[in-house]
């Protein structure tokens, strides 16, 4: 029988494979490189990135209602076929209209993936009777994902020296690899919605999570800052980097060093236990967040550096915790939806703030622009805990 303990088991592994092969990205690091050597101007490359947001957003949801109705391992499928395609149209491609083709098609897959391979995780754990051991799994799958960014960030200079086409080639053979190891996957036994009415079924299940169940309310919406917070600061790096004065080709050590930190930081988020699930840590965790923040932006010097490390292993902390916590509060039935919904509402809110924040940096200073995530993100923070705090409360005490 396909749903035995020892195939099931086996998607562990394979799904912390996954979760690492899709996201190496050897090309991350150098395509705009890429995009300029064929002609785009960087007003163009990031125009590129805007419809990869775009589209990004708008499959996000239904990639994730397509999860819970359709399947794990099918939507797992499709996104890896997408993925490699993707990728082979941009080696392919030689000017704009086909780089855009192919950040459409790497959207559509990433938001098949994104939401789908947490909620298979979760749902293998629980047909194992073994749910509770989803923070120390969903760890290593994070530590896979900043291990392999850590390994590609320091790769990917050396590749592109020989080509500047290499890395993605090797990105193609990557995500190809990642087709036949998702057809081995093993789908459990699961609730599955009854509701016929596709539209209406997606309207109730966000209106669920982020109206009428409180619990899930405040930690998607604790999920959401945090997140917009980390990107933030994720972008503020390279300009920060540049305005320290560190030379440029040790831009991608600071990445990596960011990456290792909080790939740690992922593996051993288990080692606090239950302990950790609770108000008062993912508060602390965010509000650590918030004072890197003020340290970069009252220092601007090699050594302030530190606080980028900094971010990595707060984030890679709360992550799993807050991940935990949500898969907690939710069914199987509309699981990948409800984690769609928490990366829906966080590229959502950082793509409203981000020009603003972005603004404020050239206007003013970088200084400036930190100085006012940090107010944004306290203030957000002190809402969330006025308006739903006794709901995360009660999820951090079940």
């Amino acid at each position: 029988m396909p749903n035995t303990s020892n195939a099931l088991r086996r998607n562990l592994p394979k799904l912390s494979a996954l979760s690492a092969m899709t996201a190496f990205g050897f090309s991350m690091p150098i395509i705009i490189l890429f995009q300029q050597a064929h002609g785009l101007t960087l007003t163009q490359a990031l125009l590129l990135q805007s419809f990869y947001s775009l589209a990004l957003v708008i499959c996000e949801i239904p990639s994730g209602y397509l999860a819970d109705r359709w399947g794990r391992k099918p939507t797992i499928v499709t996104g890896a076929f997408l993925l490699s395609a993707g990728m082979l149209i941009y080696a392919l491609s030689s000017g704009f209209i086909g780089f855009l083709i192919a950040e459409i098609i790497l959207a559509i897959g990433g938001s098949c993936q994104s939401g789908t391979i947490e909620a298979l995780t979760y749902d293998t754990l629980t047909a194992l009777k073994e749910e509770k051991r989803f923070l120390k799994v969903n760890g290593l799958q994070g530590f896979c994902v900043l291990g392999g960014k850590t390994i590609t960030s320091l790769l990917a200079g050396s590749l592109a020296a020989v080509s500047i086409i290499l890395p993605l080639w090797v990105d193609v053979g990557l995500f190809g690899l990642a087709i036949p190891l998702s057809l081995t996957l093993q789908e459990p036994l699961r609730q599955v919605m009854k509701e016929t009415q596709h539209l209406k079924a997606i309207w109730n299940v966000c209106t669920h999570a982020l109206i009428r169940n409180k619990i899930l309310q405040g930690l998607l919406l604790i999920a959401t800052i945090v997140a917009v917070i980390d990107l933030q600061i994720f972008w503020f790096l390279q300009p920060y980097q540049e305005a320290a004065g560190l030379p440029l080709p040790l831009f991608g050590l600071t990445y990596a060093a960011m990456c290792l930190a909080g790939a740690i930081a992922y593996k051993e988020a288990h080692r606090f236990g239950q302990r950790a699930e609770s108000m008062h840590t993912l508060i602390i965790i965010a509000i650590v967040l918030i004072l890197a923040c003020i340290g970069m932006g009252a220092v601007t010097s090699l050594w302030g550096l530190s606080f980028f490390i900094m971010e990595g292993i707060a984030f890679g902390l709360f992550d799993p915790i807050i991940s935990n916590l949500i898969n907690h509060a939710t069914t199987s039935d509309v699981r990948a939806t409800v984690l769609s919904l928490k990366s829906l509402a966080a590229r959502l809110l950082f793509a409203a703030s981000s020009p603003l924040l972005a603004f404020s940096a050239d206007k003013f200073s970088l200084s400036y622009a930190f100085f006012l995530t940090a107010i944004f993100g306290f203030t957000a923070l002190v809402i969330i805990y006025v308006t739903t705090g006794k709901g995360i409360t009660r999820a951090t005490a079940q």
